[in-house]
C-alpha cells in the first residue's frame, strides 16, 4: 500500500514596513479629511500623520493606484460600529493591514494570507509598577520576575507587544483584557500559547518578535491563519 502524500506548508508573506516619526508637512497631503482632523487633535500630530501615510503609501504599493485614493473601512469587532475598528481596504478584502506608531516609529503590516495585527512599543512605556497585575496571567509572571532590571525593561514591553498584536489581529483591541491573552515569555520564541477570550479563535495565531533597529523600541506582529508565517521586513 502506497504511503499518503505528505502536504508542505507554505508559509504566509507578512510585509512589515516602518520609518522613523517625521514633522514633514507633505505626509498630510496624502490624508483625507478625517484623518487631518483627527492628526490635528493629537497631542504630537506627527506620530499619527506618519502612521496613516505610511500605511497608504504601503497599500498603494501592494493594489496599485495613488495612496491618495486608498479608501479605508472599519468595522469593530466587539460593537459592530464602522466608526472605528480594524481597517480593511475597499474593495481587496483578501488584503489585511495594521498599524501602529509610538515613540519615534510608526510600523505597518499587511498580508494576504489571514488577518494580521502589528504593536510597536517604547521600551520605558512598559516599565512600570503594577505591570505584571494588569498585563500578565498568573502562569507568565514567572519568566518575568527572574529577570534582573538590566533587562526587565525590555522584556515587558515585548510581551505588551506580542498580546497587543493578537489583540489587534483578531480585532477585538484591548475591549478584551490582555490577561487573556497568554503568550511565550521573553527569552523565549513568540508563541501564543493560550487564549482566554470569551469568543474563541477560528484559525490558529501565528505570532513573531519584528527585528527592529531602532533603540528603545520593540515590535511583534500576529497573523490569524494554520500556516506558518514568514516576516519580511521594509525601511521606507
Amino acid at each position: 500500500m502506497a504511503e499518503p502524500a505528505m502536504i508542505a506548508s507554505v508559509a504566509v508573506d507578512i510585509d512589515i514596513v516602518w520609518r522613523r516619526v517625521s514633522t514633514d508637512p507633505s505626509l498630510a497631503e496624502v490624508l483625507d479629511d478625517r484623518e487631518r482632523e483627527r492628526a490635528a487633535r493629537r497631542g504630537n500630530p506627527a506620530r499619527y500623520t506618519t502612521a496613516h501615510a505610511l500605511l497608504r503609501t504601503a497599500v498603494a504599493e501592494q493594489v496599485g493606484g495613488t495612496p491618495q485614493a486608498v479608501v479605508f473601512e472599519r468595522t469593530c469587532a466587539t460593537c459592530g460600529s464602522h466608526r472605528h475598528g480594524k481597517p480593511t481596504v475597499a474593495g481587496h478584502p483578501e488584503l489585511s493591514v495594521s498599524l501602529s506608531y509610538a515613540g519615534g516609529l510608526a510600523v505597518v503590516a499587511l498580508s494576504r494570507g489571514g488577518e494580521v495585527g502589528v504593536d510597536v512599543e517604547v521600551v520605558d512605556d512598559s516599565d512600570f509598577e503594577g505591570f505584571n497585575a494588569v498585563t500578565l496571567d498568573p502562569s507568565e509572571a514567572p519568566a518575568l520576575d527572574r529577570l534582573g532590571p538590566d533587562r526587565l525593561g525590555v522584556a515587558r514591553a515585548l510581551v505588551w507587544a506580542r498580546k497587543e498584536a493578537v489583540l489587534k489581529a483578531s480585532g477585538h483591541g484591548l475591549a478584551v483584557d490582555p490577561r487573556q491573552v497568554v503568550v511565550s515569555g521573553p527569552e523565549e520564541p513568540a508563541a501564543l500559547l493560550q487564549w482566554k477570550g470569551d469568543v474563541a479563535l477560528s484559525t490558529g495565531v501565528q505570532l513573531a518578535d519584528v527585528p527592529l533597529t531602532e533603540p528603545g523600541h520593540v515590535a511583534a506582529v500576529a497573523l490569524l491563519s494554520d500556516q506558518p508565517a514568514q516576516v519580511r521586513l521594509v525601511s521606507a
